[in-house]
């Protein structure tokens, strides 16, 4: 898979000059990016200036790791930054998920030019932050309900470009945090309000894999890491179109959205985050735009 990089750079006073790389990598969830400085330009001598290089390290990546947050698609009208001009979030509440970033040490280079630090922020604080509500909602009603068995999770497969509904056009379906899952009646199947909002302080509402998860030479047929979230028996459901202002939310055949209404254990599925969307590999990882 070809990482896709942002580079920033940023001039600051005198000749200073600092640039953050990085990459939103929607298959683990997570901003990673790396700070690095330039000693000789920023005037410091190892060892003693070493503290006041390190002080300067993270200022960089606090200033320009925000643009970064406020960026993350959300759902499939709006990214973070929004939620924060329609003041359901405050700058406080991003200022605080670029401090709780894990961190590894910063480190000097070979040659004693550069120091350099690599962060991390997980989705899943940020998804934490934004569902607000104390018990998920109902799901939508089955008139005629079918007898179904229990699967153990649930797999999307997105992987090709789709019919976008309501326009004469295909796309490739985007990853975010909170997608809807819609029938082909254009049915609400699954969304935000309908999760158990406990489960959510370490997870996100779905996980996002490429296609060699789901092709594996075990007995199931998926990887260690999707088997752990969808578990052994997974129903896998091909997305028939894709819907949103941006192409977020995937759109499933009526009858497999039946097979998980009718039955309350594949309800609990949904509620309990146990869904893997797998879309195109060139989606997973994603150039972050921002304005410094």
């Amino acid at each position: 898979m070809t990482s896709v990089f942002i580079v920033m750079t940023a001039v600051c006073a005198g000749a200073t000059t600092s640039s953050i790389t990085g990459v939103f990598n929607w298959a683990t969830m997570g901003i990673d990016a790396e700070v690095r400085l330039n000693l000789r330009s920023l005037g410091v001598s190892l060892p003693t200036g070493r503290s006041r290089a390190e002080e300067r390290l993270f200022s960089e990546y606090y200033a320009n790791i925000q643009p970064f947050i406020y960026s993350i698609p959300v759902d499939s009208s709006s990214v973070l930054g929004d939620f924060v001009e329609r003041g359901e979030l405050t700058p406080a509440m991003v200022e605080t998920l670029a401090r709780k970033a894990d961190m590894i040490p910063p480190a000097i280079s070979t040659d004693i030019q550069n120091i350099t630090a690599s962060y991390r922020i997980s989705l899943s604080e940020v998804c934490s932050t934004l569902i607000r509500h104390h018990s998920g909602a109902e799901f939508p009603s089955v008139v005629n309900p079918k007898p179904v068995q229990t699967w153990t999770g649930i797999i999307i497969i997105a992987r090709d470009e789709l019919p976008v509904h309501g326009r004469n056009s295909t796309a490739l379906l985007q990853p975010c945090l909170f997608p809807k899952i819609w029938d082909t009646d254009m049915n609400l199947v699954f969304d935000k309000k309908h999760t158990n909002p406990a489960l959510y302080r370490d997870a996100t509402m779905v996980n996002y894999m490429g296609s060699s998860h789901i092709f594996r030479r075990t007995a199931s047929g998926l990887s260690p890491e999707i088997e752990r979230i969808v578990g052994n028996k997974p129903l896998r459901i091909i997305a028939r179109r894709v819907f949103g202002i941006n192409p977020t939310d995937p759109v499933i055949d009526s009858e497999d959205a039946l097979l998980i209404l009718s039955s309350e254990e594949n309800k609990r599925l949904l509620r309990e985050g146990r869904i893997a969307i797998i879309p195109a590999e060139s989606v997973l990882k994603k150039e972050l735009h921002a304005e410094l």
